[in-house]
């Protein structure tokens, strides 16, 4: 499920870089203001990738503290039960 909400959400941030570099790109201006805003764009799209890293950081780090916090099950902490013929020597 989580893997899933990454996908669909990189999806979604790469689409809307390529949508305002596209929009960046056919916009009429001079090369300095260009630059400018392209400068611009970098910024926010590395504000946004490290906002975006830290944000399923988190999420990856509750997911794990709250799968140690689950009881674990008590199959493992049982004996094994004896066998007929054990239980004869016993």
């Amino acid at each position: 499920m989580l893997k899933d909400l990454l996908k669909v959400t990189a999806v979604f941030a790469a689409g809307a870089a390529v949508g305002a570099a596209v929009a960046v790109l056919l916009t009429p201006k001079t090369g300095e203001e260009m630059r400018e805003q392209l400068k611009d764009l970098a910024e926010d799209a590395k504000k946004r990738a490290q906002d975006y890293y830290a944000q399923v950081k988190d999420e990856i780090t509750e997911s794990q503290k709250s799968k140690a916090e689950r009881p674990k099950s008590n199959a493992k902490s049982q004996k094994p039960k004896k066998v007929a013929s054990e239980q004869k020597e016993a």
